[in-house]
């Protein structure tokens, strides 16, 4: 008879213990259990729900505690935040207690916090800027930016938390281009209208003398030779005009052009003026 009652017992102990362990070894042996408000991934848990690599657990007023078939506890205070990572958790912000005997990390921005030997009991908080590690039992191995550091049993240590990168500057504005295509400064694009506009006028106030019948030399002059020496200097100032605006159009062309043409030689064509005589 008291063998049957026994028997009856450890088989409701089974029924009640089973769904518990299959579901530990089925979400990465890790269990939470709420008092008051506890979120989980967004989704606040009632009383207790199964974590897994990744999982973001959030309190506010409450406390939480992440129970680990492995051996490891972690009891988050009021107002925290904590991300559980393939190995050990990461303090986002707020504060969380770690109780190990396999030697469990957390971190918190650039610092991480190991246990020297697999048991210790410690605590990492994260408040703004500023990480304050406490090792309750056990000495802990801190990792700051590479440089690992040891603190004692019963010993603190308060770090600054890596700073966010200020933004890059923006580039100064810069003034557009005279020449659509080109580089040209306002005051090129004026020297160049300046020998056009100079060549034209000195074409046209020639060409007014010529028609009034009143030679370069004076009136002593022969007409055939003042009308050679019209034709010959027309003969210039197109010339001179027809450089300026070659010039101008090779500035331009110059200034769209890659920077390997800029080493190519350069063909000047000489034109021979005669004056008619």
């Amino acid at each position: 008879m008291r063998n049957s009652l026994a028997t009856k017992l450890l088989s409701i102990a089974m029924m009640l213990l089973t769904p518990t362990a299959m579901l530990l070894a089925e979400t990465g042996n890790t269990m939470l259990y709420a008092s008051g408000s506890v979120s989980l991934n967004g989704r606040e848990v009632v009383r207790s729900a199964s974590v897994t690599n990744g999982d973001k657990i959030e309190t506010a007023g409450a406390t939480a505690t992440a129970v680990s078939q492995d051996g490891s506890k972690v009891t988050l205070n009021p107002y925290s935040t904590v991300q559980y990572e393939t190995a050990g958790i990461k303090v986002v912000r707020g504060a969380a207690a770690v109780n190990t005997s396999d030697g469990m990390p957390a971190r918190a921005a650039q610092i991480t916090v190991t246990p020297k030997d697999k048991a210790a009991t410690y605590e990492i908080v994260r408040v703004d800027n500023n990480i304050v590690v406490t090792s309750r039992t056990g000495a802990l191995m801190i990792t700051d930016a590479g440089v690992t550091s040891e603190l004692e049993a019963g010993a603190s240590s308060s770090r600054a938390a890596e700073p966010t990168p200020a933004p890059a500057p923006a580039p100064a504005p810069q003034a557009a281009p005279s020449f659509p295509g080109s580089t040209l400064t306002s005051r090129q694009v004026f020297a160049i209208v300046a020998v056009v506009a100079g060549a034209s006028a000195a074409c046209g106030l020639w060409c007014g003398m010529a028609a009034a019948g009143v030679p370069p030399g004076g009136f002593g002059n022969q007409v055939a030779g003042s009308t050679h020496q019209a034709r010959g200097m027309n003969r210039v100032l197109s010339v001179a005009r027809s450089v300026a605006v070659n010039s101008a159009a090779a500035a331009v062309a110059g200034q769209s052009a890659p920077a390997r043409n800029s080493a190519a030689p350069r063909t000047v064509q000489h034109r021979n003026i005669r004056d008619g005589r």
